[in-house]
């Protein structure tokens, strides 16, 4: 699969992402800070609507998609993604490795708010399993056309 078309895979897989983002974000913030569905003071007024929680999720899920696809494309890798199962193993790693990243600045730096990582937890592995789901697929589509 060449850029261009690694691009396309990401940028469809980064908008799957951003919706679940935005779907687990909303679940996750109200069961982890119940009804005021953040942690007091963390937003401005205005910017607790569902119009700005939805564009933000689906421009973070497009940049990082493409970042995440285009490094798929760049490692050397003895078998390729050929399915959705491949796509979730993918996507579950690279949240592994992005969550243990920012876990460790709190656990080395400050204290560690056990709510906010609970909820972050669950956001952003809600967000990974989104990409892994439609990174697999599109994979899985681009294995059975090229056979």
């Amino acid at each position: 699969m060449g850029v261009r078309k690694a691009i396309v895979v990401g940028v469809l897989a980064g908008l799957v992402m951003g919706m679940f983002l935005f779907v687990v974000g909303g679940v996750a913030s109200r069961v982890v800070y119940g009804p005021q569905m953040a942690p007091e003071g963390k937003f401005d007024p205005e910017q607790l609507n569902a119009w700005y929680f939805i564009w933000t999720k689906l421009v973070m899920g497009v940049f990082f998609g493409v970042l995440f696809a285009l490094l798929y494309e760049g490692l050397p890798l003895s078998r390729r993604i050929s399915s959705v199962l491949g796509g979730l193993k993918y996507a579950f790693w690279l949240w592994v490795v992005v969550y243990l990243w920012g876990l460790s600045h709190p656990l080395m730096y400050e204290t560690l708010d056990v709510r906010n990582q609970v909820f972050w937890l669950i956001y952003t592995l809600g967000g990974f399993v989104g990409y892994g789901l439609a990174f697999g697929q599109a994979h899985k589509r681009h294995a059975r056309s090229a056979a």
